[in-house]
């Protein structure tokens, strides 16, 4: 396990298999834990949120997998922070028995600038958040970085057809959803973020892709 500052007031902690993101400030004089890893990472990243940051006011949930809830529970029982997830996030409510603040949907606007972007596919509503004045985007599972793949790094992918649990056209189809906004940054919690230009190298792939697929 490891914590690295990955843009202003965004950190990482990395633990064996995903990532998840602590934001302080946002709001202004709060902290918001994006994702909460496995289960069996729980109870350390209630260490390191305790230790590093002094707890977390707000938890938002990007999907139902597993590895992006599973920890939850102890974050809650440690912290008791607001606790925001996707309404169609059908995994994190059959697994876990919490009562959750507010359900969040494409479109809606987060306290602390926080943009609900849903690109269904990996999961049903699959989410990431964008913070507009930044340009920057946590991305959950709607990408990953090309390296997990084994591909040169400083690219994005969608995560690979076994992975994708309702859609693998859709999640590849839908992310022309991103070209609606300004997209500077994207931060991923699987493989390498990207810093430059991430929506021009996003439609090269795209482009491709639509080209393998016609022929």
């Amino acid at each position: 396990m490891s914590v690295a500052n990955v843009a202003d007031g965004i950190h990482t902690v990395q633990f064996d298999h995903v990532r998840v993101f602590v934001l302080e400030d946002r709001p202004q004089g709060q902290t918001t834990l994006v994702d909460a890893a496995f289960p069996e990472d729980g109870a350390e990243l209630v260490d390191v949120l305790d230790e590093e940051f002094g707890g977390v006011d707000r938890v938002v949930i990007t999907h139902g997998d597993e590895g992006h809830f599973g920890g939850t529970p102890d974050v809650v029982d440690a912290f008791d922070p607001e606790l925001l997830v996707p309404g169609g996030a059908r995994g994190f409510h059959d697994a876990l028995d919490l009562r959750v603040d507010a359900h969040i949907s494409d479109g809606d606007l987060l306290d602390g600038d926080l943009r609900v972007v849903q690109v269904p596919g990996h999961t049903i509503a699959t989410t990431g958040l964008l913070l507009e004045a930044d340009g920057l985007f946590i991305a959950g599972d709607i990408l990953e970085g090309s390296d997990r793949r084994g591909l040169p790094a400083g690219y994005l992918v969608p995560p690979a057809e076994q992975f994708n649990d309702h859609s693998h056209a859709a999640a590849e189809r839908n992310l022309v959803k991103l070209f609606e906004h300004e997209i500077e940054t994207v931060l991923v919690s699987h493989g390498s973020h990207v810093y430059e230009a991430p929506l021009e190298k996003l439609n090269d792939w795209l482009i491709d892709r639509e080209w393998d697929l016609q022929y």
